[in-house]
């Protein structure tokens, strides 16, 4: 089991990284709380990772933080809930608001979550209520890295389509929010994401 890459990061994309170890290039599918605080291209990186393997499949998914990482590990022990739904939950709502959520059963807010229904949010809250007790001490609140340069329009708005398509937003949908949304004012990746997604959900 692979539990931590300690690399160069050699590529990034909002829901994936390629993580250069001695020579061989990892693929970790990551959250967007992690890509925020992602440094530039070619720098040092650590990612806290969590290995899933079936007959068909090796896949590993990667956290800035070793909480991030815990609280994927509780998405994915309740029935229904697979690496690609838990780390949309934590794409979506800030580690800390699912924490809050999850412990306050606010269904609302964990139903805002494409994929995420009444009754799969009712079913999270009960199951794991008492438990995010445990990863609630030092989530972080706010993207960890701020030096990473601003993308030029056209890219931006590339990397905002493919995050919220990978987060199970159809396209038509995804045209629609950024024309509302991205303006000229929008110059980082973390700020059009987050205006969208509160678009999404309105």
């Amino acid at each position: 089991m692979i539990a931590r890459l300690c690399g160069t990061l050699a590529e990034k994309q909002p829901n994936q990284i390629v993580v250069d170890v001695g020579g061989v290039g990892y693929r970790v599918f990551i959250p967007f709380s992690t890509y925020a605080g992602l440094p530039g291209v070619g720098e040092a990186t650590v990612v806290w990772t969590v290995t899933y393997v079936r007959e068909d499949a090796f896949h590993l998914y990667g956290f800035a933080t070793l909480e991030e990482k815990n609280l994927f590990n509780l998405l994915t022990g309740v029935s229904g809930v697979g690496g690609r739904l838990a780390l949309a939950i934590l794409s979506t709502l800030a580690p800390a608001t699912i924490v809050e959520a999850l412990a306050n059963e606010d269904i609302n807010t964990l139903s805002r979550v494409p994929g995420i229904g009444k009754k799969s949010a009712q079913r999270l809250a009960l199951e794991l209520k008492e438990k995010v007790a445990g990863v609630a001490g030092s989530l972080p609140s706010a993207p960890r890295n701020q030096t990473a340069a601003t993308p030029s329009p056209g890219l931006l708005r590339n990397e905002l389509t493919s995050a919220l398509i990978n987060l199970g937003f159809k396209p038509l949908q995804v045209e629609q929010t950024l024309r509302r949304t991205l303006t000229n004012d929008v110059t980082r990746l973390e700020d059009a994401l987050r205006l969208a997604l509160k678009d999404l959900s309105s």
